[in-house]
């Protein structure tokens, strides 16, 4: 199973969203949100190479290989958590394909020894650091990685867990039409 950034910020999301997802149930283009990121994506940072495609499984906004930063475009900061594992799980892809990333606060050297992340938020001008420690790899490699790839073999998707941002999923008809 190739697991993209979209299975990882899911994980994160919603759990039956994800299902529905891995099953190749797509109700994305339908939602007014994803085309206002769209829209932010494509007019924010014009200068930039951005959508880097790497293997068919990620795809990175842009990097600045001059200050060594791996960035990703989110139109809010709602799903922040979502939004840094998603960029960490970038971070740790690059490093399997041999990309040197900063080893964060597990070294005694500054991050600037490798890649680092770095979330942005154009709509609000803010940024948000991310470094990619060890735990994180460890995390990545034994609970994420595993655990999307069970979510992805059940039988049935897991129950729905009603919460703010139900209201606005593409994916509500599914869980309460």
């Amino acid at each position: 199973m190739k697991i993209t950034g979209t299975h990882i910020a899911y994980y994160f999301i919603c759990k039956r969203k994800l299902w529905f997802f891995c099953k190749g149930i797509r109700c994305e283009h339908e939602s007014d949100a994803v085309r206002m990121g769209r829209h932010i994506h494509e007019t924010s940072y014009k200068r930039k190479k951005k959508e880097i495609r790497v293997d068919g499984v990620i795809v990175v906004d842009w990097i600045d290989h001059d200050e060594k930063i791996i960035h990703e475009v989110k139109k809010s900061d709602k799903m922040e958590e979502s939004h840094t594992w998603q960029l960490k799980y970038y971070m740790w892809y690059l490093e399997q394909k041999g990309l040197d990333v900063a080893k964060g606060g597990d070294l005694t050297g500054p991050a600037s020894e490798g890649y680092t992340g770095e979330l942005n938020y154009p709509k609000f001008n803010k940024k948000k650091s991310v470094v990619l420690t060890m735990d994180d790899r460890i995390k990545v490699e034994t609970e994420i990685l595993p655990d999307i790839e069970r979510i992805s073999d059940l039988d049935k998707p897991p129950s729905t867990v009603e919460w703010k941002v139900c209201k606005t999923c593409s994916y509500n008809e599914l869980c309460y039409g």
